[in-house]
Order: structure tokens, then C-alpha cells, then sequence
């Protein structure tokens, strides 16, 4: 009798230990079991804040529970992406990872001793936003070429906007200029509305400014736009040629976003979050909601990190060689 209670709570023990151990595993596997924030960089209304609440909603439908964005704006990003770096790597804050907050603002904004690269992994690609090289229309050129030779014979040098010093609209003009042998003077603003509103009325002369925020501006007759800098044409605007079309260098830039979370969080949440949008992203009807803040691209973990790496080979050397600094 005794041999026999005593094997049963072995078996007992046995059992309590097994569900022991499984039992992180199957809170992982239900994730998420609570509300889940998603820190944006930037303050709401703009771009990366639409795309953030866009990929939290389709990740509320696809896992349930609650994804939250909260907006944590400053430092080009990166006042956001520390507070995920510093989180528990539980998967119950995640961040929108931008190309400048992960790419350029790490170089621009050195001193803060910062690289959310160190601290974060990638998770989803989630879309691209590929730049467009737009004019006033006061500078009468109608083509890329046409616009290297007025900035060649400009004696006085044309004036380059951008949405801000540090900017990814900063570094994609300055890229085309070491590029292309020219030089223009950068002219600062705060945000692409006021740099595109300013070239309309002819104050500055070009801006390489993305597709979402420039294709109103284009459409309405206000500026003209001279070629696309992603490797194929964008559906915002079909009708404007790529760089590569029209035989001036081989480009492929642009600003983007995805998610990344803290290091240490476990691979099936990482797993669960990447395909719940890899799934939104085959959806129709997803992609159209999505179209005014860019275009879809997916894909592994792995491929994220790939175009991370690069971008930051690229934009450190421009930060250096230009002398970037934070106003």
C-alpha cells in the first residue's frame, strides 16, 4: 500500500514538474495575453505614426489582445527605440524602426553613446517609401540631366530642402550630390510640409523628398518631379522614371519602417509578430489602406537586418564626410 501512494505522488511530482517547465512556453504560444505597446518615434499625424498604427491594427486582428502605439518623439527617433532597448524582452513593447532612427541618427546624435542596433533585433520589413528628386517650378528643367548641368553652370549654387539636418531626406540629397558631382546648399526645415511648400512658391530649388509626401504636390501641378530613386517605379507615381531608367547611377534609396524588438525576447513571439504581417501584407485589401504611407515589403527577420546593415554602412559615411551635426 505504501510502495503504491508512493509511486502515485512520484507521478504526481513528475507531472507538476513537466507543466512547471512548459508553462513559459505556453504563455509564449498565447501571445499576447496582455495590452502590448508599440513606441513610435515620432509625434502623431506623420508617416511613421500612420504606418505604426497601421501595423498595430493589423496586429490586433491577426493575434488579438490589444496593440497600443505611443507616440515618444525626439532625438531623430531614438528617445523611442531606448525605451523598447531598456523594456523586458517579453514582446509587450515593441517599436517602429525607421531608416533614420536606425541608420543615421545613431551617427548624427554619436555623443548620446546610443546604437539601438546593440540593443534591438529586427522583426518585419514593413514597407518602403522610395524618394523622388522634385524641382520648383521656377527652375525650368524637365530632367534629371538637365538639372546636373543648371547646377553645374549656377553660379551662385542652387538650394537643397529638407524635412531637417539628420533627416533620411537630408542624406538622400547629399548622396545624389557626392554621387553626381555637384554640390547645392542645404536648407533645413522642420518636416517635408513646409521644405515642399516652399518649393512650390520657387524659395528653394530641388528636394529629394519621398514618394507619400511629395505625389500631392506633384499631382496638383505645384512641383515637377524629374525620376524615382527606388530600383522600380512607384505606384504613387507611375509615370516618373527611376534613375536607373534613365542611365544616372545605380540607385535604390528611400526612407523605410518595420518592428523591432528587445534583445532576448523569445523567437516565437518574434515568429508570431513576423508572420501575422507577412500575412496582412499578401491581403488586398490591407495593402490598399496602406498606400498612402508607403509600399509593401515583408520578409524575414533576415532580410530586414540585410537592409539595415547597409543603409548604415551608406549613411555613416555621409554623416562623417558632411559633418552632420544635431541643430
Amino acid at each position: 500500500m505504501k510502495l503504491m501512494f508512493r509511486r502515485r505522488l512520484l507521478a504526481a511530482l513528475g507531472g507538476l514538474a513537466v507543466i512547471g517547465l512548459s508553462a513559459p512556453v505556453q504563455a509564449q504560444d498565447a501571445y499576447p495575453t496582455k495590452p502590448v505597446r508599440v513606441l513610435v518615434g515620432f509625434a502623431p499625424g506623420g508617416g511613421t505614426d500612420l504606418a505604426g498604427r497601421l501595423m498595430a491594427d493589423a496586429l490586433t486582428k491577426a493575434l488579438g489582445g490589444n496593440f497600443v502605439v505611443e507616440n515618444k518623439p525626439g532625438v531623430g527617433g531614438l528617445l523611442a527605440l531606448e525605451e523598447v532597448a531598456n523594456a523586458a524582452p517579453d514582446g509587450y513593447t515593441i517599436g517602429v524602426g525607421g531608416s533614420g532612427p536606425l541608420t543615421v541618427s545613431p551617427y548624427v546624435y554619436a555623443s548620446r553613446n546610443f546604437d539601438p542596433m546593440d540593443k534591438l533585433e529586427p522583426v518585419v520589413w514593413f514597407l518602403n517609401q522610395p524618394g523622388v528628386i522634385v524641382v520648383a517650378p521656377t527652375l525650368k528643367v524637365k530632367s534629371v540631366p538637365e538639372l546636373l548641368k543648371a547646377s553645374k553652370d549656377s553660379k551662385s549654387g542652387l538650394n537643397m530642402a529638407s524635412a531637417g539636418t539628420g533627416s533620411m531626406i537630408q542624406m538622400m540629397g547629399e548622396h545624389f550630390q557626392s554621387q553626381e558631382g555637384v554640390k547645392w546648399q542645404h536648407v533645413p526645415y522642420k518636416g517635408s510640409g513646409p521644405a515642399l511648400t516652399d518649393l512650390a512658391a520657387g524659395r528653394v530649388d530641388v528636394m529629394i523628398d519621398v514618394v507619400t509626401s511629395a505625389a500631392p504636390q506633384v499631382k496638383g501641378g505645384r512641383i515637377n518631379a524629374l525620376a524615382v530613386t527606388s530600383e522600380k517605379r512607384s505606384s504613387m507615381l507611375p509615370d516618373v522614371p527611376t534613375l536607373r531608367e534613365l542611365g544616372v547611377g545605380d540607385y535604390d534609396m528611400g526612407s523605410w519602417m518595420g518592428l523591432v524588438v528587445p534583445k532576448g525576447t523569445p523567437q516565437s513571439v518574434i515568429t508570431r509578430i513576423n508572420t501575422a504581417l507577412n500575412d496582412a501584407l499578401k491581403s488586398p485589401e490591407f495593402v490598399a489602406r496602406m498606400a498612402s504611407v508607403g509600399e509593401p515589403v515583408g520578409g524575414s527577420p533576415e532580410r530586414f537586418r540585410q537592409r539595415i546593415d547597409a543603409e548604415r554602412a551608406r549613411w555613416s559615411k555621409i554623416v562623417k564626410s558632411e559633418n552632420i551635426k544635431p541643430q
